[in-house]
C-alpha cells in the first residue's frame, strides 16, 4: 500500500538512497538494488509504486510497466503500515490490484512496518497472518530477521540442480551466476560442472544443460518428490 514505508525499507536493507517521503506515490518508477542475504545469496529487490484503495483504471494503465515488475517477481514482499487505521483494508486493496495485474499467485511475504508507531497492535496482526514479519524500517528493528526469512522463503522456491556446460559456452556459466546461487563449480573433461540453486523458471531456461540423476529426473525433481513424500500422511 502507498506510504507504507517501502522505500525506507529498501534503503534500510540495501543502502539504496531511494527517495522516501510521507506522501502518495513518492515512488513512480521501480528501483532495483542488490541485497546480500545471511546465507550468502545475493538477490535483486525492487521498490515499486504503492497501491491505493480503488486504484483508478487510468492509473493502473499508467503504472502498468512498474506493476509488471510485481508479476515477474519470485517473492512479493508486501509491506503493510501497522500503524494505519485499518491495515486489513489496505491489504485487501493490494490483493485486489494484484489480481487485476495477474500477480495473485506470486509467493507473498507480509511485512508489518512501523512497529515503533504501533507497538500494541502488531501482535494481533502477526497472530492473524501466519508467517508474517514485523519491522521498523525507520529504527532498524527486525531487519535481520526479515533478511533471514526472505532467504528461507526463496530457498523453498528453488532447488539445487547439477549442470554440465560445454567449455565454449562461457555465456551460459555467466548467466548461471546471474540467475541463481552457485554452490560448486569445477572443470572436468566434458565441460564445466556446476551445482546451482535455481528456481523453476531458471531450471527451464537451462534445461538442456541439466544433468539427469540416476534413475531419471534432475536434482530438482528429486527434491520436489522428497517434499511431496514428506507431506503425504
Amino acid at each position: 500500500y502507498t506510504n507504507a514505508g517501502k522505500s525506507t525499507l529498501l534503503n534500510r536493507l540495501t543502502d539504496a538512497g531511494v527517495v522516501a517521503e510521507d506522501r502518495l506515490f513518492a515512488t513512480l518508477d521501480p528501483t532495483t538494488r542488490r541485497l546480500a542475504l545471511p546465507g550468502g545469496e545475493t538477490v535483486l529487490i525492487t521498490d515499486t509504486v504503492g497501491f491505493i484503495n480503488k486504484l483508478p483504471t487510468t492509473l493502473v494503465e499508467a503504472f502498468m510497466s512498474t506493476l509488471e515488475e510485481v508479476a515477474e517477481a519470485d517473492l512479493l514482499v508486501h509491506v503493510v503500515d501497522a500503524s494505519a487505521a485499518d491495515p486489513e483494508a489496505q491489504m485487501h486493496a493490494v490483493h485486489s490490484v494484484l489480481r487485476e495485474i495477474g500477480a495473485a499467485e506470486v509467493a507473498e511475504l507480509v511485512v508489518f512496518n512501523k512497529t515503533d508507531a504501533a507497538p500494541d497492535g502488531v501482535g494481533h496482526l502477526l497472530r492473524h497472518h501466519e508467517g508474517s514479519v514485523a519491522v521498523s524500517a525507520l529504527a532498524g528493528d527486525g531487519i535481520a530477521d526479515l533478511q533471514a526469512v526472505i532467504g528461507d522463503r526463496l530457498r523453498h522456491l528453488s532447488d539445487v540442480v547439477e549442470l554440465c556446460v560445454p567449455y565454449d559456452r562461457g555465456d551460459v556459466v555467466a548467466a548461471l551466476h546471474r540467475e541463481g546461487a552457485l554452490v560448486t563449480e569445477s572443470h572436468e573433461g566434458d565441460g564445466v560442472h556446476v551445482s546451482a540453486r535455481l528456481d523453476k523458471v531458471s531450471q527451464a531456461l537451462f534445461a538442456q544443460f541439466l544433468v539427469p540423476r540416476p534413475g531419471g529426473g534432475t536434482a530438482g525433481d528429486a527434491a520436489a518428490g522428497a517434499e511431496a513424500a514428506a507431506a503425504t500422511p
